[in-house]
């Protein structure tokens, strides 16, 4: 069965896609990315409000503009890329997705680290 290993290369594909877009119209320029609804609605910063800012800027090698945006992104970022690359790893070496386990301290850890961030930004 194929199918995993097509869905991982096509999942990637996409991403890399999505990158060169993001790459080719940063959103300081281009009004075409959606607005976060948590702080459209309620006026209140995210813990993921500047993510797409922050990857933009990274992507154009601009690591301090990117730490202005969203600090909590791109500090997880390579946490984020390492996990995604263990799962597609697996999906195409072994055919089948494997999730790598994560420690429960380590989620309360995130979860906590993601909660402080909300409400130190929007202080």
């Amino acid at each position: 069965m194929k199918t995993t290993r097509a869905t991982a290369n096509l999942v990637v594909l996409l991403a890399l896609a999505a990158a060169a877009l993001l790459f080719r119209f940063p959103p300081e320029r281009y009004g075409f990315y959606p607005a976060c609804p948590v702080y459209r609605y309620l006026h209140l910063y995210c813990p993921g409000c500047g993510g797409t800012r922050a990857l933009a800027a990274i992507l154009h090698g601009r690591v301090s503009e990117a730490m202005h945006y969203n600090p909590l992104f791109v500090m997880l970022l390579p946490l984020l890329l390492m996990f995604g690359g263990t799962v597609y790893w697996s999906a195409v070496t072994k055919n089948k997705i494997e999730w790598p386990p994560v420690p429960t301290t380590a989620v309360v850890s995130l979860l906590t680290v993601m909660t402080a961030f909300t409400v130190f930004r929007n202080v």
